[in-house]
């Protein structure tokens, strides 16, 4: 799930910042979460950036896309 690279850097986190076994515990499954958020967050923005490149604009369910009257 996360790279060994992020691992790392977890763990090193904790440990200069936590002394107690379950104040380690706690942050540890922070951090990860954290990290899998911001991942779903780049994911959407790559796809919102791909969509914009190649000229596909999802339309909202109902509007009519063959109308050829002005709005």
């Amino acid at each position: 799930m996360l790279t060994r690279v992020t691992d790392t850097i977890i763990e090193e986190l904790i440990d200069a910042t936590c002394h107690d076994v379950r104040s380690r515990h706690f942050f540890l499954h922070a951090l990860h979460g954290l990290v899998r958020v911001a991942k779903a967050e780049q994911l959407q923005e790559l796809r919102r950036d791909v969509e914009r490149a190649t000229g596909i604009v999802s339309q909202p369910e109902g509007c009519d896309t063959g109308s050829t009257e002005p709005t």
